[in-house]
């Protein structure tokens, strides 16, 4: 293969170049392009209008994004040498094998977590991979280490008579709690969790139906005796004032939550992504003899990569266009 360009793009995402063929990775903005992948439907990974160009994504992302308003028009799972590989990050979450040499891994998990699995194993020439806890510090524990962790802490809420609140993205991290604390009664749910929790259920995830919905912090203010709340973390301050109103204790996932400390809050080191090591593992598991690092901490991972032995470099907008020639 030849005449391979990739660039990254104002905004959001990538456009490469295959052979007089492109493909925009996750274009977050209106880009020419013969083809539009959407690796999953998290926001920082959705266009923000629907791609005039054909479009590849999985059925999942489809539905996901059409909850979060946008309609992807003229979807495909693939076609003429690109391959949708499973990445296990959430519902539906695919990176992009093209011309089986070039893969593109969008957002990526590590290991498996409850229903989801870990990533399918791909062999490639170029790997351009995510980099979001690109650096060493960033070090998960094992899922079941969370999960026990997590139901200690049920445990303690239950005991003292008080609600507890867990809070993390409304999309895949809550899903993933919610199957964890399967069980544990009353559920309550906001409504902004619960909108993607129906889609996880279309697709026969099987998740514990809440036993009652509300919209606002505030909401729970009527609160009183153990309950488990399942909450999204962008009205973290808000929920954080009303848990100390209610006597509720909160609980906090996120990768994040490995150097970072919330008043008032637990933190609990559970991620959608893969940490520092798994992405280590991955990028050589691929066999890749060159890797664009792309999205958080690009330059740290890729020197980490070089020290491998496995030649890499961070791909950004300041770079501009980058030529090579996979395999």
């Amino acid at each position: 293969m030849s005449g391979v360009r990739a660039r990254a793009l104002p905004g959001g995402g990538l456009l490469v170049e295959v052979n007089g063929r492109r493909i925009a990775l996750d274009p977050r903005e209106e880009v020419r392009a013969d083809i539009t992948f959407v690796s999953h439907a998290h926001a920082d990974h959705l266009p923000r209008a629907s791609p005039e160009s054909e479009v590849i994504a999985t059925q999942e992302t489809a539905r996901l994004a059409d909850v979060r308003g946008i309609r992807l028009r003229r979807v495909r799972d693939g076609k003429g040498g690109l391959e949708l590989v499973s990445t296990g990050h959430i519902l539906g979450s695919a990176g992009l094998l093209i011309d089986g040499v070039i893969y593109y891994t969008g957002d990526i998990s590590g290991r498996p977590r409850g229903f989801m699995p870990g990533p399918e194993p791909v062999r490639c020439g170029t790997l351009i991979t995510e980099s979001t806890y690109g650096r060493p510090e960033y070090r998960f524990p094992p899922h079941p280490e969370l999960v026990g962790e997590l139901q200690r802490f049920l445990a303690e809420q239950y005991n003292e008579g008080r609600p507890a609140l867990l809070v993390g993205y409304p999309l895949g991290k809550s899903q993933l709690l919610q199957h964890m604390i399967r069980g544990w009664r009353p559920l309550v749910s906001f409504e902004s969790v619960e909108a993607y929790s129906r889609v996880y259920r279309e697709f026969g995830v099987e998740l514990p139906e809440p036993d009652a919905l509300v919209r606002r912090p505030e909401d729970l203010l009527g609160l009183r005796g153990p309950a488990v709340v399942l909450a999204p973390s962008s009205q973290l301050g808000a929920l954080l004032r009303v848990a100390e109103r209610v006597g509720a204790g909160v609980a906090w996932f996120s990768g994040w939550a490995v150097r970072r400390r919330l008043p008032g809050a637990r933190g609990f080191a559970l991620s959608d992504h893969a940490d520092y090591g798994e992405l280590l593992g991955f990028a050589a598991s691929t066999g890749a003899e060159e890797v664009l690092t792309v999205h958080g901490f690009p330059e740290d991972l890729a020197r980490s990569l070089v020290r491998m032995g496995i030649n890499a470099r961070p791909l950004s907008e300041s770079a501009g266009l980058y030529d090579f020639a996979p395999g």
